[in-house]
């Protein structure tokens, strides 16, 4: 994981990168990335996550994947402008909301 910086202020906003957490293949990370709630809204989660994957394609990753909230709107929407198409998977959780997951190849 990434810390993800304002250039214009240069303080820590939150995080963007790549994790292996067991859910998919060896050779098809996770793409995660969390930000304040305060920079929500302005495009950093989008840049932030076109960087990482800018860099897996060129470390020769062929795809990645995500996982996200149904009820996340927002990030369903950056994962859809970097180009990631859900995938029909869902894992159904009664306390926090069902988890779609998407896919991106690079």
């Amino acid at each position: 994981m990434l810390a993800v910086e304002r250039r214009s202020a240069g303080d820590v906003i939150g995080y963007c990168g790549l994790v292996a957490n067991g859910r998919g293949a060896d050779d098809e990370p996770e793409l995660a990335f969390e930000l304040l709630r305060r920079v929500w809204g302005h495009g950093y989660a989008t840049e932030a996550s076109t960087a990482v994957l800018d860099w897996a394609r060129s470390s020769g990753f062929r795809r990645l994947w995500a996982a996200v909230r149904d009820w996340n709107a927002a990030s369903r929407r950056v994962l859809a402008k970097v180009g990631s198409v859900e995938t029909g998977r869902t894992e159904r959780d009664a306390v926090h909301g069902s988890t779609l997951f998407t896919t991106r190849r690079l």
